[in-house]
């Protein structure tokens, strides 16, 4: 395994298998993914996100989340952001930057939504967004609700909260960790195509 590690294009496409199967398996450690992105007052702000849609041939990675989130306006104001990844199983870190976009009430959010059980719509049937301040705990959901999964018909409300973030890939920077030597390998795009440099860890 650590010879092949040293092999920049099996390397890569041994980055593309594990987001491929990350996206299927909520075990697998890169499904939590590290999201960053900057404020309009350039505040770092960052948040785990769940790894929904990876796209080798389309070159991004998609995570789901309310349209009234704080993030939707800094991500339309500066789309510079980052998504981190690390693997204690795989002894890797992913530092990935992207340009990442807004997508909401459209065909590409309307087939996301389709796929969401209808326990994971209730955060989006909030009565208040994201972030709002509150005089005691509360999730947000109607008392209805409470303690109980709504009805299929039920969650449709909550499609209009529903957006989809996709994150095209502009560089990758991979570490692999171990005690015969840690690797580290940057991979950036040039003419269409994936070129890479070794670093130093």
């Amino acid at each position: 395994m650590n010879e092949e590690l040293t092999n920049p294009k099996y390397v890569l496409e041994h980055i593309w298998l594990n987001l491929e199967q990350a996206t299927k398996d909520r075990r697998h450690d890169y499904h939590n993914v590290t999201f960053t992105n900057l404020s309009k007052n350039n505040q770092v702000s960052s948040r785990t996100v769940i790894l929904r849609n990876f796209k080798k041939k389309e070159n991004f990675l998609a995570f789901n989340t309310d349209i009234r989130s704080p993030k939707i306006n800094a991500i339309r104001y500066n789309n510079n952001c980052q998504l981190l990844f690390y693997s204690k199983k795989l002894k890797e870190q992913l530092r990935i930057e992207v340009l990442s976009f807004v997508e909401h009430n459209n065909s590409i959010t309307k087939k996301a939504w389709n796929k969401t059980q209808v326990m994971s719509r209730k955060c989006y049937m909030t009565s208040y967004p994201p972030g709002t301040e509150i005089n005691e705990p509360s999730d947000g959901i109607p008392k209805y609700l409470k303690g109980k999964e709504p009805k299929k018909n039920e969650s449709e409300i909550g499609f209009i909260n529903f957006s989809v973030i996709i994150n095209y890939i502009q560089s990758i920077d991979w570490l692999f960790l171990s005690s015969q030597g840690h690797k580290r390998l940057f991979f950036y795009k040039l003419n269409g195509k994936w070129k890479s440099k070794w670093k130093i860890p």
